[in-house]
């Protein structure tokens, strides 16, 4: 749910976009798949980077407090969407104008991806992958402290590939998802579920640093 909120619009607006170019639905999915993969090939790679280093973030850092944060700010961030699909705030209003003012300095790089093909399709998914995300932070410090290099890959790789239905779903079914979400009950029922599962997060981040 986290995903879909923060990144389902850029997944979605990708996958139009391949479809707008004429491409079949078969190639919109290979691009939708690149993208996805080069995305979470960003994520194992930050996870490579703060494995090897962990030890040096670990004497820089109380890091236990700083997973804490992140955590109960992740959770309060699915609360604040919740409250604002189910009454209408403009809660998180800020943010999702920095959001587009970042998409709007990666957009004209976007455009050109499909100049370079295949290739392209994956560099763009890769510096995606960099874009910020507090769910994705709160990760690194997990493999930051796993003891590896390669242990911190697998643990970033583990959660991209955790996060790739959410965003292929998001990519392929755009315009259906666009219509969904637009009914009430639906917007209803997602509130409340963000809702939930911001609750639960900041539980069990509490509950892990008791």
């Amino acid at each position: 749910m986290h995903c879909i909120v923060m990144c389902g619009g850029i997944a979605g607006a990708l996958g139009m976009r391949a479809r707008t170019l004429g491409q079949t639905a078969p190639m919109a999915f290979v691009h939708s798949l690149l993208y996805q993969l080069g995305r979470v090939g960003s994520y194992a790679m930050a996870g490579l980077l703060v494995g090897a280093f962990g030890k040096t973030i670990e004497i820089l850092l109380q890091w236990l407090p700083v997973a804490l944060v992140l955590r109960l700010l992740s959770g309060l961030l699915l609360i604040a969407l919740g409250m604002q699909l189910i009454f209408h705030l403009k809660l998180l209003q800020p943010l999702e104008h920095m959001g587009a003012a970042l998409w709007r300095r990666i957009l004209p790089f976007a455009r050109h991806t499909s100049a370079h093909g295949w290739l392209g399709t994956l560099m763009f998914g890769a510096v995606w992958g960099w874009l910020p995300c507090g769910l994705i932070y709160s990760m690194l410090l997990l493999g930051a402290f796993g003891g590896s290099a390669t242990h911190g890959a697998m643990i970033m790789l583990a959660f991209g590939a955790g996060t790739l239905p959410a965003m292929l779903g998001s990519s392929v079914l755009a315009a259906q998802l666009t219509r969904i979400t637009a009914l009430r009950e639906m917007r209803i029922s997602a509130g409340v579920l963000m809702m939930a599962m911001g609750s639960w997060t900041m539980w069990i981040a509490l509950q892990h640093h008791a």
